[in-house]
């Protein structure tokens, strides 16, 4: 982040007002390449779950069906240039607590639930820039210290993007925690 710190954390702060207001582009955009950042994952669940152990609360563990479902959302709204919790599915939206129930509690469950918290930056993002920005957002902040047992974490860099973003480089994090019984 050296150079862009300033910028990123304005990007970061953009992000998640944009995310707790629900202001959203949704026109259509042309297609942005979108990478994986596969091992960035785990420093934003230990990032996460140090802001839980500091509220004395339990850490929360990784589970695969939250993890598909934080990839599939990051993915979608890199390749789709739109940056809101309803997911862009064969033409159409979907509601967070529609989608999500496609990944999550999976089967044999009786009741379940689950949050989202989502940030982006150019042209990076750190697990410790989207975990800092999700803290001081009243929202955000109350899924991280929430009722959870587990959790998904997803980050993607967009080479390209367009629509919702205004920069042609952008990371965005996914993280959605979830409980069932």
């Amino acid at each position: 982040m050296r150079g862009s710190g300033r910028l990123t954390t304005r990007v970061l702060q953009v992000a998640v007002a944009t995310a707790c207001l629900g202001l959203v582009w949704i026109g259509t955009a042309s297609a942005g390449e979108v990478d994986p950042l596969n091992g960035r994952e785990s420093n934003l669940i230990a990032r996460i779950n140090k802001k839980r152990e500091a509220a004395g609360l339990p850490r929360l563990r990784p589970a695969k069906e939250l993890t598909a479902a934080a990839a599939r959302h990051a993915n979608s709204m890199g390749k789709n240039g739109y940056f809101r919790h309803e997911l862009r599915h064969n033409g159409s939206w979907k509601a967070f607590g529609r989608w999500i129930g496609w990944f999550w509690p999976g089967p044999g469950y009786v009741g379940w639930s689950a949050g989202e918290n989502l940030a982006w930056g150019a042209p990076d993002l750190t697990s410790s820039g989207a975990v800092r920005m999700w803290m001081n957002s009243p929202g955000h902040r109350a899924n991280i210290l929430g009722n959870w047992r587990r959790v998904g974490v997803a980050l993607v860099h967009v080479t390209g993007a367009s629509g919702y973003y205004e920069y042609r480089d952008v990371t965005i994090a996914v993280a959605e925690f979830g409980r069932r019984s």
